[in-house]
C-alpha cells in the first residue's frame, strides 16, 4: 500500500469513528440500543453481550439491567437472570416494564419447578418399584413437542415460554440551548 492510500484509509476510520461519537448517544446507551434490535432478530448471545456491556458501563440503569436479565434468561441461564431481575427491581419498582418482565420471570420458573419436582417423584416411584408397576399411559402431545423420554410416565415439558418483551432505553431528557440564558 501507498503511503496516501494508507492515510486516506486511516481518514476514513478517524472519520467514521468521530461522527459514531458524535451522535449524541452515551456509549452505554447505544449498547442497549444495539442489544434491543438484536434481541428483536433473536439474536440472543449478541443481544447478552451488549446488555452486559451497557450493565457494566452503568450498573445503577434498572432498564439495562432488566435487558440483561431477559437476554441471560432466553439463553437459559436462569440463575444470573434471577440475579438480574432482582437488581433491577431494587433499581426501579415502579418501571412496569420491569414488574411485567420479573413477574413472568417468577411464574415461569414456579412451574418449571413444579414440573421438575413431579417428574422426581414418578423417577423415584418408578426406580423403588423395580420398575414392575404399572405404567400409565402417555397422553397425545402436540406433534411440535418432543417426544417423551423412554420410560418415563409423564408427558414432556411444555416448550419454554417466549422470551419477555426487551424495552428500550428511555431517551435523555431534552437540554437547555447553550445560548439560551433566561
Amino acid at each position: 500500500m501507498t503511503r496516501t492510500t494508507k492515510t486516506m484509509l486511516l481518514l476514513a476510520v478517524v472519520a467514521a469513528f468521530v461522527s459514531g461519537c458524535s451522535s449524541g448517544q452515551q456509549p452505554a446507551e447505544s449498547q442497549g440500543k444495539f442489544g434491543v434490535r438484536m434481541a428483536r432478530m433473536n439474536l440472543w448471545r449478541e443481544a447478552l453481550f451488549r446488555f452486559s456491556r451497557a450493565v457494566e458501563m452503568n450498573p445503577g440503569d434498572a432498564m439495562a439491567q432488566s435487558n440483561l436479565a431477559v437476554a441471560y434468561e432466553a439463553n437459559g441461564d436462569f440463575e444470573k437472570a434471577a440475579k438480574h431481575y432482582r437488581e433491577a427491581m431494587r433499581l426501579d419498582k415502579t418501571n412496569p416494564f420491569i414488574q411485567k418482565n420479573y413477574s413472568r420471570y417468577v411464574e415461569f420458573s414456579s412451574r418449571d419447578k413444579k414440573r421438575q419436582q413431579k417428574r422426581d417423584a414418578a423417577r423415584t416411584a418408578s426406580a423403588t418399584t423395580g420398575g414392575t408397576a404399572a405404567k400409565t399411559p402417555v397422553p397425545a402431545v402436540d406433534p411440535a413437542t418432543p417426544p417423551p423420554v423412554p420410560g418415563d410416565t409423564l408427558p414432556p415439558p411444555a416448550p419454554p415460554a417466549p422470551a419477555p418483551a426487551v424495552a428500550e432505553p428511555s431517551p435523555p431528557p431534552p437540554q437547555k440551548p447553550q445560548g439560551d440564558r433566561s
